[in-house]
């Protein structure tokens, strides 16, 4: 290629294309095809008329060049006549193509680039329309709805009972109650509660009768609320020694004065196999006044009264310590639980969950009077309190006549609940 193709060529092609210049690449590379090829026609034109003046090749004309600028003026016959000669010309064509070439490049690669980055675009935002709205419909229809509902839920479960528009069943379930305890005598108190609403029957429990072992329940319960604040340590030892002997349950009476037990031990003793012994232990040594002053604070009225380490109980009492023992359960993973297991695994049962319901209770015996008290893990769980002066006689029908009794009240009363609720939309 000589000097002369060199520039021709550098006419035609921007330097600009050979920079890496990604964001004005196409701005500098917008083919404009005609007007190069015009430009190229009129270049070999007149390169080609002042060789062939020279030449002689145009014999009619005379070549004027007085030292002016070339007259680049062209009729007709001229264009014509060039074009006719640039068909023919191999570097002119080989310039063509590659000037196509070039130009179907940059549509092809305009296209390729602008399409694909379109469609990114439009990809990405659908998707996150898309999630967008899933999750404003998540949290609009679903997750608001249903704080709403369980909170109109909750509002109408707690509401206090209608005597007046309550259910047949539950008004006959009370009557049953009633009608069983007036009897006799040796019936002597009933507590229903309902844990989740406060909804209680009750029949004379403000009446204070022995205690018996239920007494074991608030001591118990107290020990473990004392031992979560840090006051009492599970694995000190306390000493058994003779003026805390005594007959009755358990097995501690047949061990040796002085012996060390821990108090978490003393603790299973006294609640699950009802040890007599194990209860005096901890009395002695934590006080009963502690207690007293501890369950008067949350309204008992009998237990711990009397000065010694037995004293009366009523079914108002029981209800209360009951229920701050399932209080202390819910609120208190490590004792709570440790105290719970204890209650569940508590014998003898005379009250017994139906539907294999697990039961939480403190029993208690001695003479005429036989009681227990109970938490029912029921799908909803509630309290029983069952008092006797019925002796070993009558008991057994008692405390399954008490059973029954409750577990038809609760189960009406769950009726009537869930019927007065029912529009409220669960999810």
């Amino acid at each position: 290629m000589n000097d002369r193709d060199k520039v021709s060529f550098n006419q035609l092609v921007d330097e600009n294309l050979f920079m890496d210049n990604s964001d004005n690449v196409f701005d500098v590379l917008e083919p404009k095809p005609l007007e190069a090829i015009e430009k190229i026609i009129k270049e070999e034109v007149k390169t080609n008329d002042t060789e062939y003046k020279k030449n002689d090749v145009y014999k009619n004309q005379t070549l004027i060049n007085s030292g002016n600028d070339f007259d680049d003026g062209l009729d007709a016959d001229d264009i014509k006549m060039g074009i006719s000669k640039l068909l023919t010309n191999r570097k002119f064509l080989t310039i063509v193509a590659i000037l196509i070439f070039i130009s179907v490049c940059i549509v092809v690669t305009k296209a390729f680039y602008f399409g694909n980055k379109v469609d990114k675009i439009v990809e990405i935002e659908e998707k996150i329309s898309k999630e967008a709205k899933a999750y404003e419909t998540k949290e609009l229809d679903i997750e608001t709805l249903k704080k709403v509902a369980a909170t109109e839920l909750i509002s109408c479960i707690n509401s206090k009972v209608d005597m007046d528009s309550i259910s047949d069943g539950v008004k006959n379930a009370i009557n049953d109650i009633n009608n069983y305890y007036n009897q006799s005598n040796n019936y002597f108190a009933f507590v229903y509660k309902d844990i989740y609403t406060g909804f209680t029957v009750s029949y004379n429990e403000n009446q204070d009768i022995f205690s018996a072992s239920t007494i074991k329940a608030p001591t118990d319960i107290y020990i473990y609320e004392m031992v979560s604040k840090g006051k009492i340590n599970l694995d000190d030892e306390l000493t058994y020694t003779p003026r805390q002997y005594v007959e009755g349950s358990g097995s501690l009476q047949y061990k040796s004065f002085y012996t060390k037990y821990k108090v978490r031990d003393l603790l299973k003793y006294s609640t699950v196999y009802s040890d007599n012994i194990a209860h005096n232990i901890l009395m002695d040594n934590y006080g009963r006044e502690n207690m007293l002053s501890f369950w008067n604070d949350l309204g008992t009225t009998a237990i711990f009264r009397a000065k010694n380490n037995w004293g009366g109980n009523n079914a108002h009492d029981a209800t209360i310590y009951m229920e701050e023992l399932y209080r202390f359960y819910n609120e208190d993973n490590e004792y709570g639980n440790a105290l719970m297991d204890n209650f569940l695994n508590a014998t003898p049962k005379f009250i017994k969950g139906k539907n294999g319901y697990a039961v939480a209770n403190k029993s208690g015996w001695t003479g005429s009077a036989i009681h227990d008290v109970s938490i029912i893990f029921a799908d909803n769980p509630y309290i029983v309190v069952a008092l006797s002066n019925t002796g070993m006689g009558d008991y057994s029908s008692y405390f399954r006549k008490a059973n029954d009794l409750a577990y038809n009240l609760h189960t009406e009363y769950w009726k009537y609940k869930m019927s007065v609720c029912d529009s409220i939309k669960q999810y």
